[in-house]
């Protein structure tokens, strides 16, 4: 009887598990399958692409100093204001000089009568000497007079012209049409020789200095096509290159070159001086693994895609991304050509959902 119980028992137990396995199985058999599309990834020939970082700056700016020591009466202009070429900025003291330019003045007016007077001297002794009136030393001792009188009075003018070269640098003028970036002297400072006064700018005419570190100097060209992006602008501004500096001695390991910008009427009132401004400059060709930027996964800090396994089953897998062409976008690791790559599905993925390829 005990035996015939024990037997019951393990029939029981067996069905039991039989039930439950068999349930298991057909539950597992019935996945609902996700309709999706599914891509080969393959190596793409794409421009090379080169990153470098520069600063905007005006190509016409100056520093305004003067070339005399004296107290500023006057500072004309502030920050932000727009000036004409000729226009007066600021006004040095300058009566010493003004007192030498009428000594000078006095100079020239004396020395033009001595030469008036040596001129008539000399043409009357010429003509005396003509009609032998006159002796040779007579004519030699007016010719040297004559001489001296006419170099000094272009000694007298030459003296002239330097003063009012010093004078023009008591006032200090725009020497073009610009605007003004910074005042660095007050009224009643002192000027001393080659002290900044002003710095001003011609608004319009744009720049960027860019870094090319010596590793990317080769690729690089007068001439060459590139795009510009700063923060204020939200499309990129064409540009060329200029120049390239042929060395990196004052430098450190990098060599400077200059962008000329061709901004359109929208950009061109967006750009200002020292803003950060980041180089695209595209040269050569390479093959690049790219998937479409839509079929990134985001979770946290990592990135991933979904890829269909050997099995037509869902797979994610954590890839290293790098540089953006269009709508698409580099996979450095993680990913291998010829994988597919899910680029759309009608149902949640997860990892081995299995896949209804279209």
């Amino acid at each position: 009887m005990k035996t015939l119980k024990l037997s019951i028992a393990a029939l029981a137990i067996a069905y039991l598990t039989q039930a439950c396995g068999g349930a298991s199985s057909q539950t597992k058999s019935h996945k609902q399958a996700v309709k999706a599309n599914a891509q080969v990834v393959e190596l793409t020939t794409v421009p090379k692409k080169y990153h470098y970082t520069g600063t905007v700056s005006s190509v016409n700016q100056s520093t305004l100093s003067t070339r005399i020591m004296g107290q500023i009466s006057q500072v004309l202009v502030h920050e932000g204001d727009a000036v004409q070429k000729g226009q007066l900025l600021i006004s040095i003291r300058s009566n010493d000089i003004q007192a030498k330019q009428k000594q000078v003045e006095a100079n020239i007016i004396q020395a033009e009568a001595a030469y008036k007077h040596a001129k008539d001297d000399y043409q009357r002794i010429q003509a005396l000497k003509a009609s032998n009136s006159a002796t040779q030393k007579e004519l030699d001792d007016i010719t040297v007079h004559y001489e001296m009188t006419r170099a000094q009075l272009e000694a007298a003018q030459k003296a002239k012209d330097e003063v009012d070269e010093m004078l023009s640098y008591a006032n200090i003028r725009a020497p073009y049409n610009g605007v003004i970036t910074q005042r660095f002297v007050d009224s009643g400072d002192m000027a001393n020789p080659g002290m900044p006064l002003l710095a001003i700018e011609a608004p319009g005419l744009f720049e960027v200095d860019a870094k090319i570190p010596e590793s990317n100097i080769y690729q690089l060209e007068k001439g060459d096509a590139v795009e510009v992006m700063i923060d204020a602008c939200k499309e990129p501004i064409k540009g060329t290159v200029a120049r390239i500096s042929p060395s990196s001695r004052f430098s450190g390991s990098q060599f400077d070159a200059r962008i000329s910008l061709n901004p359109n009427a929208k950009q061109e009132s967006a750009i200002r001086s020292g803003v950060f401004a980041n180089v695209k400059h595209l040269k050569g060709e390479e093959k690049k693994l790219l998937v479409a930027t839509s079929s990134i996964v985001e979770r946290g800090q990592l990135k991933g895609l979904w890829t269909v396994s050997q099995s037509n089953q869902a797979l994610l897998r954590w890839v290293r991304l790098g540089k953006t062409y269009g709508d698409k976008i580099e996979v450095l690791s993680g990913l291998n050509a010829g994988n597919q790559v899910v680029v759309s599905a009608e149902g949640r993925l997860y990892d081995g959902a299995p896949l209804q390829l279209n």
